[in-house]
């Protein structure tokens, strides 16, 4: 059973006063700290036109645990979906104002998607295959159109797909754009600015972090904005994750195993970020997930 001392999971509040910027623990109700699953191994954020939501995927039971995001109890648990296949990546998008799931398995060989319902349910929709190694898979919106990219970091390869609702059902996934970046990139996040994709990376191989532009248009590529040695924070990093504030800046914040964590914010021209603050948790952690309730942002931290 857990309880307020459970060291499973790590509740955190991000404040801003004055621009006086603060990371400080968040005590979660007892209920909620009952129903969050046990090691949570991926996460995603999900909205729909009325509430937001917070996945919580447990390949232990190969559930899909769905919580929703509230003012006075945070997370409340809503539905705990059992997953047809499992999974090791977790991705959300939307199609006409509709919410979908992407996953892939580390030793799967398959992209598979579903449309989650709104009973949360998911109903499987397609499957791509797209062969072992993925690292990353990431489905990104730009203006009327959703697209996803996926990156093998063993050998470099990256892959761009268009996604579109054909007359009936299923999924059509095309693919538009295909690449050899260099190996090992990792700690891949996206944001966007002015509805532009953008993404951070970092390789630890060759100790460099990058923000890249993703194109416009489904069959282009993307291209570097910046391109520095990264710092030891970034080298040593566990997690890093980046989530987004309600006037569009782009935050990210870098999880050591000591405990380190670290908030920065990222130049509105892509060309660097500050750090904004930094302070010490409990290490061992290994899945972040931001979450805003009432464009307050938080942070779990699940080991």
């Amino acid at each position: 059973m857990s309880t307020s001392q459970d060291t499973s999971v790590q509740f955190l509040a991000i404040q801003n006063n004055n621009n006086q910027w603060s990371i400080t623990t968040q005590a979660l109700p007892e209920k909620t700290l009952q129903a969050l699953p046990k090691a949570v191994t991926a996460s995603a954020e999900l909205s729909t036109r009325e509430n937001h939501y917070t996945l919580l995927y447990s390949a232990t039971t190969q559930t899909l645990s769905v919580f929703g995001n509230d003012t006075t109890e945070y997370l409340v648990a809503v539905a705990a979906i059992k997953m047809p296949n499992p999974l090791d990546i977790l991705n959300v998008f939307y199609l006409g104002g509709m919410p979908y799931l992407v996953t892939y398995a580390n030793d799967g060989k398959y992209l598979n998607f579903y449309r989650y319902n709104s009973d949360h349910t998911v109903s499987a929709l397609h499957n791509l295959y797209v062969g072992e190694g993925l690292t990353m898979v990431k489905a990104l919106p730009y203006r009327d159109i959703s697209f996803l990219v996926a990156y093998n970091g063993t050998t470099g390869d990256c892959t761009k797909y268009q996604i579109s609702l054909p007359p009936y059902d299923g999924l059509s996934v095309l693919e538009t754009w295909s690449a050899s970046w260099a190996k090992t990139w990792g700690h891949f996040n996206f944001f966007q600015f002015g509805g532009e994709n953008f993404f951070l990376k970092a390789n630890q191989d060759h100790k460099k972090v990058n923000i890249d532009h993703f194109m416009d248009d489904p069959d282009e590529g993307s291209h570097p904005v910046l391109s520095q040695d990264a710092t030891s924070a970034m080298l040593n990093a566990q997690a890093i994750s980046i989530y987004q504030g309600s006037e569009g800046q782009a935050y990210f914040l870098v999880y050591q195993s000591s405990g380190n964590l670290t908030l920065s914010s990222i130049y509105p021209n892509c060309l660097g970020w500050w750090e904004l603050t930094n302070t010490s948790v409990a290490g061992s952690g290994q899945t972040l997930q931001p979450i805003l309730v009432n464009d307050q942002p938080f942070l779990l931290i699940f080991s």
